[in-house]
């Protein structure tokens, strides 16, 4: 038995769920929770999935298989949060490729538990990816343009020299201007978004040695010792525990 109130609505019985004043959840709460999502609030994100947990969600029937019917549902929930965390402020390629991760990983799961637990975790995550995006539209216009370029070319090489001629900076202003805003270094800061990006490819079928290389990591055993350092464990372990 699920442990999340999930009332699948049938067509066959719209009249008696109609009675019984059973319908779909209202569409002001989805309005809410995508407005949450937009503005990068995770308390009020977090405030309306308490809500959602407490009285429960009514949804349309989409699949005569319980999994399949989940997954529909979860894809459409993606969709829409993925437009509202762009019109939010997300970069167009960094919501995209989250949501497609997240499906990737949604139809890896055989329980409907596992299935709301992740899009419940998954809205948080991405809530805050808005928020810290909106966080770094207050830095300088030229170390905006870097943290793009940064995290659109995760898999290119990068370089002070080629991220100082895309800024039209030089590359000691542009390592000054970096750390003074960010408070960290740019090498230290792609190998951070690196890590985080290797964990989303963790969650699909990538080999740790093919995520080492897409990623630009010199060695495979280097990868596996910076995002220990970084997380606490290795990438098989994160992987397992997935």
């Amino acid at each position: 038995m699920s442990k999340y109130k999930i009332n699948i609505l049938d067509e066959s019985h719209i009249f008696e769920e109609r009675e019984n004043g059973i319908t779909h959840s209202p569409y002001k709460t989805e309005i809410e929770f995508l407005s949450a999502v937009k503005k990068g609030s995770r308390t009020d994100v977090k405030n309306l999935i308490n809500d959602i947990e407490k009285n429960g969600i009514n949804i349309g029937k989409m699949s005569a298989d319980d999994i399949r019917q989940m997954q529909y549902w979860a894809v459409a929930v993606f969709t829409l949060m993925t437009r509202a965390a762009i019109e939010g402020g997300l970069d167009e390629t960094t919501a995209y490729n989250y949501s497609d991760n997240c499906i990737m990983t949604i139809d890896k799961f055989t329980k409907t538990d596992e299935i709301v637990s992740f899009i419940i975790q998954s809205s948080i995550k991405l809530t805050d990816m808005v928020a810290e995006s909106r966080e770094n539209s207050v830095y300088p216009q030229p170390i905006r343009k870097c943290l793009h370029y940064i995290n659109t070319n995760l898999h290119e090489k990068l370089d002070i020299s080629t991220l100082a001629s895309e800024c039209g900076l030089s590359d000691d202003y542009l390592s000054f201007l970096f750390k003074k805003n960010l408070g960290v270094n740019l090498s230290k800061y792609i190998r951070s978004q690196r890590l985080q990006a290797s964990k989303e490819m963790l969650k699909g079928n990538y080999t740790i040695s093919d995520i080492a290389y897409y990623l630009g990591f010199c060695s495979e055993s280097y990868f596996i010792s910076c995002f220990k350092k970084e997380f606490g464990k290795t990438p098989k372990k994160f992987r397992n525990q997935l």
